[in-house]
């Protein structure tokens, strides 16, 4: 008995040391956890985790503004606008919210877009002369065809901010018609409502082919698909290297220009290339049943996916070019058949369906010509662009007829009064490095 009560004794002491230790150990992690978080509270004061979480919230207003902007300035009014309300939740009742102030500029502008009554004005090129010293050194093609009807690389660097100065805004061609709803198979001239005092242009580019008659003498080679997901011009220079550029071309200048000048364009529309096929596309031989063909005619399909997603659109030029043919107008139904099925089987695959046809060397039919109808109704053209500098729109039933001036050493050294009028000032663009003119 005496030993039963001892080892109680003695199990109660151990129990009350266990219970002792216990609350020393758990007053131990207490005072640890009060110095820790204490310690963590001077490293990281409430103030500034609330302020980390205020920068963030700026930041990303900040972005949205910023993405917001790029939209607007391009003229995509709806979609700026869609842009700042996924945002929502980081608009402040506060009269001057960044976001509620962005967005009402955004709708005023949209609400100040006027019905534009003027002509629609069309300009072309063809591709630009890279290095003059080679196509003006009478070596070669010849010297004079590419004094009147080309333009030099410098020219048309000059001429883009002349004519955005002047309020021009490029326009989608095709934007310019529509479905007529009341007549079926017919077109009409669709409304274009721009912002006050800016005018639509449409530019457009012939024979982007890159014929080997013009390599030797200053022009690209081809269009090239970047690494870096934009189209590139391949030159080979005077000293025979050959070399990716940016400014080669209209395409990427173009390009470029608007990047850097996004009111200069109508939600980013850039111009047309006009590709005929008797040498291929875009500088690529995919017309002639070579061994590399089934290649380059992917590379080609792959370089007009990207330009149709950057704005561009393509137009049959003709596949044959034919001078006797479509100069002199002297065409036969049989032969215009052959062209028009021809394109339509060895290019339109590789560049998409289009609505357009710019006209070789500017000719124009009447409507009820049956070679002008066989190109219309089967090879499915509402838009037919000749030369012309009538800047007006003919209204065909089941087509438009635009006629486009070209902005080239003929022009601006026989016409430059009526470049100035419209355009820009010619001894503003015009390079020393042209040769006269002898007509």
């Amino acid at each position: 008995m005496f030993w039963n009560k001892g080892s109680q004794a003695e199990e109660r002491k151990d129990k009350k040391s266990w219970k002792k230790e216990q609350y020393w150990i758990a007053f131990a992690v207490l005072i640890s956890l009060v110095i820790f978080f204490a310690a963590l509270s001077f490293r990281f004061p409430i103030s500034s985790i609330a302020g980390g979480r205020i920068e963030k919230k700026q930041a990303k207003i900040t972005f949205a503004l910023k993405e917001a902007d790029q939209l607007y300035q391009a003229f995509y009014y709806d979609e700026a606008l869609e842009r700042l309300q996924q945002e929502s939740d980081l608009i402040t009742d506060d009269d001057s919210d960044p976001i509620v102030l962005k967005m009402e500029e955004i709708k005023k502008a949209k609400d100040a877009l006027v019905k534009y009554e003027g002509p629609v004005h069309h300009v072309f090129f063809h591709s630009l002369i890279v290095y003059p010293q080679l196509a003006f050194d009478n070596v070669g093609h010849s010297a004079q065809g590419y004094n009147m009807w080309m333009t030099t690389v410098s020219e048309f660097k000059k001429m883009l901010p002349l004519l955005y100065e002047r309020g021009y805004i490029l326009y989608p061609l095709e934007a310019c018609i529509e479905a007529n709803p009341d007549k079926q198979g017919e077109v009409q001239l669709k409304d274009i409502y721009l912002p006050p005092g800016r005018i639509p242009l449409v530019i457009s580019i012939d024979d982007v082919n890159y014929y080997d008659y013009m390599k030797p003498d200053g022009f690209a080679n081809r269009l090239v698909l970047g690494k870096d997901g934009k189209i590139w011009t391949e030159v080979i220079t005077p000293e025979g290297e050959t070399v990716c550029t940016r400014d080669g071309d209209v395409m990427p200048i173009l390009d470029d220009f608007v990047a850097e000048n996004p009111g200069f364009s109508w939600r980013g529309a850039k111009g047309v290339m006009a590709l005929t096929g008797y040498e291929g596309a875009l500088g690529y031989r995919i017309t002639d049943d070579l061994p590399e063909e089934a290649k380059w005619q992917e590379e080609v399909k792959a370089i007009a996916d990207v330009m149709k997603e950057n704005g561009w659109a393509f137009a049959c030029h003709s596949y044959t070019h034919n001078s006797k043919w479509f100069r002199e107008g002297k065409a036969t139904l049989k032969q215009v058949i052959y062209d028009t099925d021809r394109w339509k089987e060895k290019i339109e695959p590789y560049i998409g369906k289009t609505e357009i046809y710019i006209s070789p060397f500017g000719f124009s039919w009447k409507n009820d010509d049956p070679r002008y109808r066989y190109i219309i109704e089967k090879g499915g053209y509402h838009l037919f662009c000749p030369v012309g500098n009538s800047r007006k729109f003919i209204l065909n039933g089941d087509n438009i007829v635009m006629p486009r001036i070209n902005l080239d050493g003929y022009t601006m050294n026989v016409r430059p009064g009526e470049v100035d009028t419209y355009y820009f000032d010619v001894n503003q663009v015009i390079s020393p490095e042209r040769p006269s003119l002898n007509l």
